[in-house]
């Protein structure tokens, strides 16, 4: 895997190298790892925002969303043929 320097101030350097030791890790395993913990909480920040967006603009369709929650939830949806078809894996 290729390597790169980047710069940052040396007191955070510090703090990384120290978090990275008492977790019996290296620096660019510890960052990897909190990288991947940003992604997955942009990831819930953009869907909460979607779900904020669509609720705004589209009430309609975010009610009609709720109802299929709902319906999933009480287990009285339908089976949903497209996905049936995409996903035949999870038809048995």
């Amino acid at each position: 895997m290729p390597t790169t320097t980047i710069k940052v101030d040396s007191a955070i350097r510090d703090r990384l190298a120290h978090l990275a030791r008492i977790r019996g890790t290296t620096l660019g395993t510890l960052l990897s790892d909190v990288v991947g913990q940003l992604e997955t909480e942009q990831r819930w920040s953009d869907i909460e925002a979607a779900y904020e967006r669509m609720q705004r603009e589209d009430p309609e369709g975010w009610a009609e969303y709720l109802g299929e929650l709902t319906e999933w939830e009480l287990g009285t949806a339908t089976a949903d043929s497209a996905a049936a078809q995409e996903w035949p894996e999870y038809n048995q």
